[in-house]
Parts: C-alpha cells; sequence; structure tokens
C-alpha cells in the first residue's frame, strides 16, 4: 500500500506520521511491524532445520527527508528499534521524469545494524549447531551493515492507475554473511505491482 492521508501514510506495511514539513525539509515518525529478516526453521536445507525460528519484529523509528537542492537529489536518514535491536539507514535518490506518464528513480542506500539486531537474526547459539549436522559451531554476530543499489519505475495507464517494477541488490558485511545460516552475501529483489490513485 502506498497511502498519503494529510499528515499519516503507509507505505508498504510501516505506518507513519509526518511531524513536521516544509519544501525542503521533512521529519516522521513510523511503525513497522515487519521488522527484521524472518526465518523458519522448519524451512531451510537439510541439515539445517535444527535452527530456531527468527521473527519479524514490531520497529518504531524517526524518519528525517531532505531535497538537496543539487540535480534534484533527495536524501532520506531513519533509525528504528525494536526488542531484537536496531537499524539505520541513509539513502539517496532521484526522481527522473521520463515523460508525462514514466518516472524512473534509482537509488543508493546504506544500513547499519547492531550486534543485538544481527546475532538475533544471524547468529546461531551451541544448542542450535549441535541440533544441525551441517553447522560445526556457533556464531557470535557482530554489529554489521549493508549496501543497496535499487531501481524502480512506475507508469501511469490513466489518472487512477499506475503500473510498478524494481530492481534491487543488497550487499551484506561478512559479519552477517560469515553466518552458516546465511548462504551468500549479496541479495537480489524484483518485483512488479500496481498502483490505484483515489
Amino acid at each position: 500500500m502506498d497511502i498519503d492521508y494529510g499528515k499519516l501514510y503507509v507505505k508498504g506495511a510501516t505506518v507513519g506520521y509526518t511531524v513536521y514539513q516544509d519544501d525542503v525539509f521533512a521529519a516522521s515518525l513510523f511503525l513497522n511491524p515487519l521488522g527484521g529478516f524472518a526465518v523458519d526453521g522448519e524451512d531451510l536445507a537439510s541439515g539445517y532445520d535444527g535452527i530456531d525460528d527468527r521473527d519479524f519484529q514490531s520497529m518504531f523509528g524517526v524518519r528525517l527527508d531532505a531535497n538537496t537542492g543539487v540535480y534534484g537529489i533527495r536524501t532520506g536518514l531513519s533509525a528504528q528499534g525494536g526488542k531484537e535491536g536496531s537499524e539505520f539507514k541513509l539513502s539517496a535518490f532521484k526522481p527522473i521524469y521520463v515523460n508525462d506518464k514514466l518516472v524512473v528513480v534509482p537509488s543508493i542506500h546504506l544500513k547499519g545494524y547492531t550486534k543485538q539486531f544481527t546475532d538475533y537474526y544471524f547468529g546461531v547459539t551451541s544448542e542450535e549447531a549441535n541440533r544441525s549436522s551441517n553447522i560445526d559451531s556457533s556464531y557470535d554476530a557482530d554489529a554489521g551493515y549493508s549496501f543497496g543499489v535499487n531501481l524502480s519505475a512506475e507508469y501511469s495507464l490513466t489518472d487512477n492507475v499506475a503500473l510498478m517494477s524494481f530492481l534491487g541488490i543488497e550487499k551484506f558485511s561478512s559479519e552477517i554473511s560469515d553466518s552458516p545460516i546465511v548462504e551468500s552475501d549479496v541479495l537480489f529483489l524484483m518485483g512488479v505491482g500496481a498502483k490505484y490513485y483515489f
């Protein structure tokens, strides 16, 4: 969902409230009920099925957005935290209006994760290692980070209907990728969808 209603907004599963906004700067508070990286231990490959589930967590945060005034580039800075740790994000993006129907938005971001966050989602306890034949020992994850590049596009079919798509790649630091339950240090993302404007 992508909803703006006065100062209230919904972006995906995130619900936020804009506490300040002018032509250059905006500040908002938000609640993300699907924070983190959920894992169902039973869905892991054979030999890793002794891993306990990792659940999504509700995370409360603050976001600051600014229009740099430089070539139409906009920036965002956010911090969110929950029971299982915190995440920080710095991003930059530029809307490119190809024509009156097509908008393309390239973006980059850097995320940081606290030790509590990475250890919950990517750490492995000795009990889990003992129950999993493909894991030799426990893993204590330190604070980590990731870097991402995304490209999204939106094409207006009518005044009310638009199609959208996105491609993305996320590169994780060794604190995360060295975990025995992480297969790769790179995550590829893609998706398509549609929007209806009321």
